[in-house]
């Protein structure tokens, strides 16, 4: 077998037929609030090895939408953070907000000398 054709194997090509019972703007919040794709495949009464093996190809919709739930609530939090932080009333929300700040700055680093090619 040809190289190509194995990893043709590792990519996204049809959605499985229990596709559509993830509703997307759903799995997203459940991506969110931190839950495992293992729990949300049981969420949606999916066998977690079929769920995780479509989470896990190449151009996966499952992955996209998972890291995308994380980002959209972790991007909520920080701007919610930031506005309770500038208007200087809450201390406690600056400190939280710095720490997020220095939290998604190191993480951005490590991101940059790992991932920088990609």
């Amino acid at each position: 077998m040809m190289n190509s054709e194995v990893s043709a194997y590792d990519q996204w090509h049809n959605d499985p037929d229990w596709m559509p019972r993830i509703d997307i703007d759903e799995y997203e919040r459940l991506a969110g609030i931190g839950y495992r794709p293992e729990q949300i495949a049981m969420y949606y009464k999916i066998p977690t090895r079929d769920f995780l093996w479509y989470f896990h190809l190449v151009g996966s919709p499952l992955k996209y939408h998972y890291d995308r739930g994380q980002l959209v609530q972790q991007a909520k939090e920080g701007l919610s953070m930031s506005a309770a932080a500038m208007t200087g009333e809450n201390v406690t929300q600056a400190q939280r907000f710095d720490k997020f700040r220095k939290a998604m700055g190191y993480k951005n680093s490590i991101h940059k000398i790992f991932f920088d090619d990609v």
